[in-house]
């Protein structure tokens, strides 16, 4: 999946109340993942490899659905 810039406040509310929401949430170091999200959060191309690199398949899936779902 890519986030466009068109798409980039929804993706970055989503991720951001997943943060809020779940301590967990990403599932591999999630104090690490919230550290670069901050940082990476300016742009589609950097949030998209944020993405690549923290979200496994099934909450790309979810991040997918959530963006294209008016």
């Amino acid at each position: 999946m890519r986030i466009t810039e068109a798409e980039l406040s929804k993706a970055r509310a989503y991720i951001a109340d997943h943060f809020a929401a779940h301590s967990w949430w990403p599932k591999e170091q999630p104090g690490e993942a919230k550290r670069e999200f901050e940082l990476m959060q300016g742009s589609a191309l950097s949030l998209n490899a944020w993405c690549d690199k923290w979200l496994d398949a099934e909450q790309c899936k979810k991040l997918e659905k959530a963006l294209r779902t008016p």
